[in-house]
């Protein structure tokens, strides 16, 4: 055996009781499919189970009557069971069942197996499949063209030939792995609770059920009811075709254009493009009804499909970016866009200009913005935090593999 194949055979990292060389295996050699067949009844119902692409584990679907799943073959799920979404296997569709699915049914297209021979270890082979390699292995076994056509293959799968250590140091492997999901699973936990938190806050503060007092404790004026036309005028400055190119999502508001990697779907000429300066509001006009809009931190330029708002010099932009994103704000700009359908709705400048809003002070405005900044500067650095465990056991599924 050459030294290549050997090296081949050893992982980079390891616990240092264990030596030796990982033996070669087929799937069919270690796995077995398992799942008896349901004897579907028209008025009962059943729980079913669906696998989410890129390693995101179970989920349970909405309960069916038997005449809803109209003869469609589907199985009994095996607890602590290893479980594959065959249509989407390719993008890592791969997990475990656990005791809580007792009962439930999965359709053909999730197909249940358990270890066979005590040659493998069910998590051990569920970290192996979401490793790049893995990612491999599942494309090579779906054979077809793109997305729903590339369907994971029985056979095909079964063939699959993979490197394993022993059974006890799969075991210590995946409880190691199994500590930094762990870790991960709280961090992201936090996250989605400082998110909650900072919506309930958007809602109490914009409401006015909680109020900021000026710095010498006395009570803020009265929020007025004005029109949008009166605190935001339209930017239709063009001729800075040589500007950077800027987006607008709904998730990120402004940002540069080669950041999503729009930047090649631009028109050539960007004569005619709107430009933006910092601290104005960019907004689709055709997504506004979805809060597709954001307080811009460059100076660029944006297609004539989008509509550039520059606030009032006292008006605070970072205020009215959170307020934008107000789900009865949103609500309003929905009832405000023209045309037949949702496809054809746009909001531009004279009809959003018609709007009328509650709006604070400038010095208020600006305790609620610095407020909602400093949660997202929470929620940022929490995210940070998970981005950063996850590259770390992503390098740590290169290193205990082979």
């Amino acid at each position: 055996m050459s030294r290549a194949d050997v090296a081949e055979r050893v992982p980079a990292l390891r616990f240092p009781e264990f030596k030796g060389e990982w033996d070669k295996y087929t799937i069919d050699d270690v796995l077995r499919r398992e799942g008896d067949p349901v004897e579907v009844k028209p008025d009962e119902r059943y729980r079913q189970i669906g696998v989410r692409s890129h390693g995101r584990g179970l989920f349970h679907k909405d309960a069916v009557t038997g005449a809803d799943l109209g003869g469609k073959r589907v199985f009994h799920v095996v607890p602590n069971s290893f479980v594959v979404n065959i249509v989407f296997a390719w993008e890592q569709a791969v997990a475990l069942t656990t005791d809580g699915e007792e009962g439930f049914i999965a359709s053909h297209r999730f197909p249940m197996y358990l270890e066979k021979d005590e040659l493998s270890f069910l998590p051990f082979i569920r970290e192996m499949f979401l490793r790049k390699r893995g990612k491999q292995l599942l494309e090579l076994a779906s054979p077809g063209g793109a997305g729903r056509n590339k369907t994971l293959g029985q056979q095909e799968f079964l063939k699959l030939k993979v490197t394993l250590p022993k059974r006890e140091e799969q075991k210590k492997i995946a409880a190691f792995l199994g500590v930094v999901d762990a870790k991960i699973a709280g961090l992201k936990a936090r996250q989605e609770g400082l998110e909650r938190y900072k919506r309930g806050l958007m809602q109490t503060l914009f409401s006015q059920r909680l109020r900021f007092t000026k710095t010498d404790g006395t009570a803020f004026p009265d929020w007025e009811e004005k029109r949008l036309g009166e605190v935001f005028s339209e930017r239709s400055e063009r001729g800075n075709e040589n500007a950077e190119l800027l987006s607008v999502t709904m998730s990120r508001g402004v940002v540069r254009a080669a950041d999503v990697d729009r930047a090649n779907g631009a028109s050539a000429d960007r004569s005619n493009y709107k430009t933006v300066h910092i601290n104005d509001i960019a907004y689709n006009s055709m997504r506004m009804w979805q809060g597709a809009n954001g307080v811009s931190k460059h100076f660029g330029i944006v297609s004539p499909a989008y509509t550039v708002i520059s606030p009032q010099e006292e008006q605070i932009p970072d205020f009215w970016g959170y307020y934008f994103k107000l789900t009865k704000v949103i609500q309003e700009f929905q009832r405000y866009s023209q045309g037949l359908t949702s496809d054809t709705w746009n909001l531009k400048f004279p009809a959003l200009s018609s709007i009328k809003l509650n709006i604070p002070h400038p010095d208020e405005q600006q305790k609620i913005a610095d407020a909602l900044q400093a949660m997202d500067a929470k929620i940022e650095a929490v995210a940070g935090q998970v981005a950063k465990m996850n590259a770390f056991k992503k390098g740590l599924l290169q290193q205990m593999f082979v």
